[in-house]
């Protein structure tokens, strides 16, 4: 499994805060409209951010478990705005 170590601290404004929550929310909320646990690999890599790991698998693994695309999207904004 590939990462990218960075400073979430350093990277992060209070908005990217508010905009990473959210889409764990968002995460949580799709699967508890499904009956199901969101505690998968997607859910973990995502809660590493707050970390600071960035994992390379995250959005193709988010796609793979049929997240829907307002998600992978809003995954897909972080890996950039980390990446950048």
């Amino acid at each position: 499994m590939s990462y990218l170590r960075f400073d979430r601290h350093q990277k992060f404004n209070s908005e990217m805060m508010d905009y990473h929550s959210d889409t764990l929310r968002a995460v949580e909320d799709f699967y508890m409209n499904q009956n199901q646990s969101w505690f998968n690999e997607v859910y973990n890599m995502l809660c590493g951010v707050w970390d600071g790991y960035l994992y390379g698998e995250l959005l193709e693994s988010a796609k793979q478990l049929g997240l829907p695309t307002h998600i992978t999207n809003r995954i897909q904004y972080t890996i950039n705005f980390i990446q950048k």
